[in-house]
């Protein structure tokens, strides 16, 4: 049985339910109760980026507002309907579109200050849309949505880092009616990809906004507009039936492209103000179909032969207030890791806000993390997290291993958030600091160091949660 027809026999098997112990419609108020009885939330959002790069490359800076109002419904027998609209106005900014670094040539400036506008357009300094609009059905612990929402998933995500977040669109089905057990499943055709004006169906988001890098062959890849796909399919299953153990499995099948399998251990305890934690992750793709497109490897978002295995591990030690964490990731040299970023970050122990391993292969990654909740202290509402990581990565000429050409370097972050109380409840203010250099080489090429290292980028956000 195909997995679209086991996904539409779960979402007719949940309405039935509907059948017995679920009161009926029995007149109109009904439907004026469920409006009253609705909910209304949202996030007035600011923030303000700048991006020092080092001479004789230029800087740059924006600042942007925007946000979103949201709305759902009461529930009547079970159903219940939801729909947000997202909006980001640009306010200023040194950054030229149409300027690049004297060094390379036109269309080669901003890396990260470029995201606060349209990433597919940066001359668009407005977005808006409905981003969430959906049909909702929810029996005991069963719940399924229909349309389009937001999903927070390993590798399907918001990736809330900069305004409007990745929104897909589809059928979404999670049920933990089965004790200590939690079964997702679903089906995905479009995505409204972060930092973009469109909706675009899960082919055409492909690279839509967002740098296609290299082909494994060699010379620029161009999947974007020429990948083939009907979408993407998804289905987990997690289990916590023993005391701080959590375990899942995902599978993502994106057809005609690559299958994606996803497994992650966790297990915590806790002795008195002493917390540990140690978990592990692995990653196996696989190419499915002709990858993308079998005309030409260029055109493919991935090569056929590609067999890609990442491994990961993570161990930490808090006490009270305060925990250490150190993380590893191994991307063997059999393919490159990848996943379509239009539609998420990438779930690795080893993640840093402002960069990801996507598009490495034969990659080795360190990551050392401190954090402390200064509640204990006294202050309430403020945590701090640090790290620094070693990413090391075959050469930046290695286009069949590394997919955007970023030579070894090191990263290191400093995420201090501040939550607010009382009168201010629902505001929070945070501040990121990322700092990178190489340690590879970069060839003394302009195009392995612009945006990539030798820079470092601040982001202050202010957010009220309504």
């Amino acid at each position: 049985m195909k997995i679209k027809s086991i996904l539409l026999s779960l979402v007719a098997a949940s309405l039935a339910l509907s059948a017995n112990g679920v009161a009926k419609v029995e007149n109109s108020s009904v439907l004026a109760d469920a409006m009253k009885n609705g909910k209304t939330s949202g996030q007035i959002r600011y923030y303000y980026m700048s991006e020092d790069n080092s001479d004789p490359y230029r800087d740059y800076y924006g600042s942007v507002i925007g946000g979103h109002l949201k709305y759902e419904t009461g529930a009547i027998a079970g159903f219940s309907a939801g729909a947000a609209f997202y909006a980001s106005q640009f306010l200023s900014s040194d950054y030229d579109e149409n300027s690049g670094e004297p060094l390379i040539g036109p269309g080669k400036n901003s890396r990260y200050v470029a995201g606060l506008m349209d990433a597919s357009d940066p001359s668009v300094r407005n977005i808006s849309g409905i981003g969430e609009l959906y049909l909702n059905y929810k029996y005991s612990k069963t719940n399924v949505r229909i349309g389009r929402m937001k999903l927070n998933t390993p590798f399907i995500n918001p990736v809330d880092g900069r305004m409007i977040p990745s929104l897909p669109q589809g059928v979404w089905f999670k049920t933990s009616d089965l004790e200590d057990f939690e079964l997702q499943a679903g089906y995905l055709n479009a995505f409204w990809n972060r930092s973009t004006s469109n909706w675009k169906s899960a082919a055409d988001s492909i690279g839509y906004g967002y740098p296609e890098g290299n082909a494994p062959t060699g010379g620029k890849a161009t999947y974007k507009n020429n990948t083939h796909t009907d979408g993407v399919y998804v289905a987990s299953v997690a289990y916590s039936g023993v005391k701080g153990l959590n375990v899942q499995a995902w599978d993502y099948y994106l057809q005609n492209i690559m299958n994606v399998a996803y497994l992650e251990a966790e297990y915590k305890h806790k002795v008195g103000d002493y917390r540990f934690v140690v978990a592990g992750q692995y990653i196996h793709e696989v190419t499915v179909g002709d990858g993308g497109n079998g005309k030409d490897p260029k055109h493919a978002y991935r090569a056929k032969n590609e067999n890609t295995q990442v491994f990961g591990a993570k161990v930490g030690a808090g006490y009270d207030g305060t925990m250490l964490t150190l993380a590893a990731t191994k991307v063997t040299d059999q393919g490159r890791f990848q996943f379509p970023r239009e539609w998420g970050k990438e779930p690795l122990f080893t993640f840093q806000k402002r960069e990801r391993t996507d598009g490495s292969g034969d990659a080795t990654a360190v990551l050392l993390t401190l954090g402390q909740d200064f509640g204990v202290f006294g202050m309430k509402g403020l945590d701090v997290l640090a790290g620094i990581g070693k990413y090391d990565r075959t050469d930046a000429w290695n286009a069949k291993l590394n997919k955007f050409g970023i030579p070894s370097y090191i990263q290191g972050n400093i995420d201090v958030t501040y939550k607010f109380d009382g009168l201010f409840k629902g505001l929070s203010a945070e501040y990121i600091f990322a700092r990178k250099y190489a340690t590879g080489d970069t060839h003394n090429n302009d195009n392995f160091v612009v945006g990539k290292n030798a820079l470092n980028v601040h982001n202050f956000i202010m957010n009220y949660n309504f």
